[in-house]
């Protein structure tokens, strides 16, 4: 029986993240606890009243020809927590909007760049604990913030390589911090979809403040 080690097993499970880029897909995933669908969606300033079902690749497609002042976003619920797909955009990668998804629970977001320019954010009942682009120890912002434990990363990212690239090894830190991470299937079948402002409109605004 073939051996791997934790973080060779997290790559594996998640080799299907790179395949996205082949269909020019550079998700951003956001996983909520403590907040309901419906209020998710007016965080994000959509309306959850109405939906369409898309797939990933429809969005995207979609939103290449849409207003350029809105981005579709796949809305899904996973047990108790809620589960935002963003196919092209990254709104749910900007620190304001995972501080705003936070409210009342928690948000981990990550984010996947064409650069490779990774991003992850964490926030705890309205405020950011965690944002660090795509390489070394993922450290709180504040130092000792008890409301990160540096556990999580443990066999999964080494805590001593400052340089060490996280790949799609960032989801399987998900899984272990929200008890749920990204799957095919979020990909593959059709959403609840619904526009919301993009990320572009919250360009020089307080939303990308980072204390």
């Amino acid at each position: 029986m073939e051996h791997l080690t934790v973080a060779e097993a997290a790559e594996r499970r998640f080799a299907w993240i790179d395949e996205l880029e082949e269909d020019y897909i550079l998700p951003t995933i956001a996983v909520v606890a403590g907040m309901g669908r419906d209020d998710v969606i007016r965080r994000l300033q959509g309306d959850p009243t109405s939906p369409r079902r898309l797939t990933a690749r429809q969005a995207a497609d979609e939103a290449v020809n849409r207003d350029r002042d809105e981005d579709l976003v796949g809305v899904g619920t996973v047990g108790d927590l809620v589960f935002v797909v963003e196919a092209s955009g990254y709104t749910t990668a900007i620190p304001g909007i995972v501080r705003d998804l936070s409210h009342g629970g928690r948000c981990f977001s990550v984010s996947i760049d064409i650069n490779g320019g990774d991003r992850v954010g964490y926030a705890v009942d309205g405020s950011l604990v965690v944002f660090e682009e795509h390489w070394g120890p993922v450290h709180p912002l504040r130092e000792g913030d008890s409301r990160w434990d540096p556990e999580w990363c443990r066999d999964l990212i080494d805590t001593e390589d400052e340089s060490e690239i996280w790949g799609v090894k960032i989801f399987a830190l998900m899984d272990r911090v929200m008890g749920g991470s990204a799957d095919p299937s979020w990909f593959t079948q059709p959403l609840d979809t619904f526009a919301i402002p993009c990320a572009a409109s919250y360009m020089n605004t307080p939303a990308w403040d980072v204390p």
